[in-house]
């Protein structure tokens, strides 16, 4: 793969963050009184910003899931999936993450029809507890300290295969790995345009704590673990017991992520699969 198109797809790739911040911002709130609209109404504000918003909807509407086993509307689905379609720096969901970072909390209520269908559809969803990975350009787990709690306020696109972001660890850039507890994950590996990618969300404003310092790997490459923290800290136990691992455990888990990731970087390049085409 050309240098260009090797460094367009790791930055434009939803499961890979260019930027790393832990702001304290105004939670998100008051969406969830929003009338259900249809998701052309929802964006009809985005069409003139958005590159190409229309054609992407209705690309959305014919090829999302549905009908749909868990009984999200067409619209809902739509939301999921245009969600997931990657179309360059002003791509859907670079634009709503952006927004979802902002400072600026007043300026997201001309989002609150779109995360309310998304919102919606998420809640239709089983929750899944499982181990997801993301990524983020840079080194940033000497950053983090034990113990500390994060706030990420934009969607987090997570994998379940750590192989699904091989294509961002890169052994010419440093880079953060980040292996999360997840607790409220919703899989939407139905519903995006990836469906191979194992694909689990986690909402905006989920809070994470990190259980162990970072282990620094060859190649400029730093995992951090983090644990999801539920709102009323049902997490806590859990939390307790992963920190309070022994030496040799935590010598075991960094023995099997070094060689998880010896092996992803020694495969053979992938090749990701669009519903599109």
């Amino acid at each position: 793969m050309e240098a260009s198109t090797y460094e367009y797809r790791r930055t434009m790739n939803r499961f890979i963050d260019n930027s790393f911040d832990t702001k304290n911002l105004s939670p998100i709130c008051g969406y969830w009184a929003e009338k259900l609209v249809s998701l052309e109404e929802a964006l009809q504000p985005f069409v003139t910003s958005i590159d190409q918003l229309d054609r992407s909807i209705k690309a959305a509407k014919k090829y999302c899931h549905f009908p749909s086993e868990h009984g999200l509307t067409q619209d809902e689905s739509a939301a999921l999936y245009l969600y997931t379609m990657e179309g360059g720096e002003n791509s859907f969901y670079r634009m709503l993450n952006q927004a979802l970072r902002s400072e600026d909390r007043h300026g997201l209520k001309i989002w609150f029809p779109y995360l309310k269908l998304f919102d919606t559809a998420l809640t239709k969803l089983p929750t899944v507890q499982r181990n997801v990975w993301r990524g983020v350009i840079g080194d940033f787990g000497q950053d983090l300290k034990k113990n500390e709690v994060l706030t990420w306020w934009n969607v987090s696109s997570c994998s379940s295969s750590v192989d699904i972001i091989k294509d961002f660890l890169s052994s010419e850039t440093k880079s953060t790995l980040f292996l999360i507890e997840a607790i409220n994950g919703k899989d939407i590996s139905l519903y995006t345009n990836y469906t191979d990618e194992e694909e689990i969300l986690l909402a905006p404003g989920v809070q994470l704590r990190v259980v162990a310092h970072a282990m620094n790997l060859p190649g400029g490459l730093n995992v951090v673990h983090l644990a999801e923290i539920n709102d009323d800290d049902q997490h806590s136990t859990m939390l307790t017991t992963v920190s309070e691992r022994s030496e040799s455990s935590q010598v075991e888990q960094s023995k099997g992520v070094t060689l998880a990731l010896k092996k992803m970087r020694s495969a053979p390049q992938r090749s990701r699969k669009s519903t599109l085409f």
